[in-house]
């Protein structure tokens, strides 16, 4: 039988794990740095996110953990790569969305699947996202603007950072489930697709709260309501966009801290341990807090058996957007 690359590389990667043990393993586990895999540049909110643990997690450990950062073509680069690394406790990625969507959206060879190449450690925190609109636009509501596409079906615009984008796909569910229709508009990034907004150049956009604070604090952006279940605390008077008229619309991003598939279990049992030990911490409240992001701790087996679910919402949101 002809084994392929992924499958020599995980088979590989288990040989020290087979001559130890499994048991003996994770007893002896780390011996060496653990690696955290970062799909952004430096200093973008996954980025920070993923530092805020390195520190605690390196002196609970006893050895150094280090982020490296793969930007990238969405990410591809960064779940492609991660996913073909050897099964150990010592490459760690911290996951969002894209995990889901890049293998529904990607063509070519870097290619990469969620559920047969990641195994979840754990979730750490759930992220809303906020629609926006500029501080001169006319619609001073959700609902004026949900009005608004009614009358003017494909007249009005949303920016995303790109097609398949966590902004895009929620976009596209917001009009869905809102029954109006409005013409989506990529660009490269998220400074660009805000930016547009922001001038009046384009109608609205949804975005990630990290994303968006600064602007909407300096009155560059007007916050019409967010996405998730709960309001932003910055901003208690913004509803959701459920409580703006939209029933049962929920959408919300998640970090989740993921290993390459194989990975053995009593490893991942002490990293979520440890993780979630991190994540229930006054400071790591108080971090949240601040970007925005709400703390939302699940371990390993529970985040697994979530998989197949969460795979198939997106794909019914991926198909959604491909039909509008």
């Amino acid at each position: 039988m002809k084994m392929d690359r992924r499958t020599f590389l995980k088979t590989a990667g288990a040989l020290p794990m087979i001559g130890l043990g499994t048991t003996a393993y994770a007893e002896q586990y780390p011996s060496r740095p653990i690696k955290i895999v970062v799909p952004a540049s430096a200093a973008t909110s996954i980025d920070v996110a993923a530092r805020f643990f390195t520190e605690p997690l390196s002196r609970k450990l006893k050895t150094p953990v280090v982020v490296e950062n793969k930007p990238g073509t969405g990410g591809l680069i960064a779940y492609a790569s991660t996913a073909k690394t050897q099964p150990d406790g010592y490459t760690l990625m911290l996951a969002g969305i894209p995990m889901y969507l890049l293998p529904l959206l990607s063509t070519g060879t870097a290619q990469f699947d969620a559920r047969a190449d990641f195994t979840p450690v754990t979730r750490v925190a759930r992220v809303s996202l906020g629609v926006v609109v500029a501080p001169e636009s006319p619609y001073q509501t959700l609902d004026d603007l949900i009005q608004a596409m009614k009358k003017k079906p494909n007249e009005l615009t949303y920016s995303s950072q790109g097609i398949g984008s966590t902004a895009h796909l929620c976009s596209v569910l917001f009009t869905h489930m809102s029954h109006t229709k409005a013409q989506h508009v990529p660009y490269k990034s998220t400074t660009t697709a805000t930016t547009d907004v922001a001038a009046g150049r384009i109608t609205f956009t949804t975005q990630t709260a990290p994303a968006l604070l600064g602007l909407i604090q300096s009155s560059k952006l007007r916050l019409l309501a967010v996405t998730g279940e709960e309001r932003w605390e910055q901003f208690p008077d913004v509803p959701t966009v459920q409580e703006a008229g939209v029933p049962d619309f929920e959408l919300s991003s998640w970090l989740d801290f993921v290993a390459p598939k194989g990975t053995p279990e009593p490893v991942l049992q002490l990293l979520t341990d440890e993780f979630s030990q991190i994540a229930n911490s006054s400071e790591y409240k108080t971090f949240c807090k601040q970007q925005i992001i709400f703390p939302d701790v699940v371990g390993y087996q529970e985040l697994a058996r979530q998989m197949p679910d969460e795979a198939a919402k997106w794909k019914r949101i991926v198909d959604l957007s491909k039909s509008s």
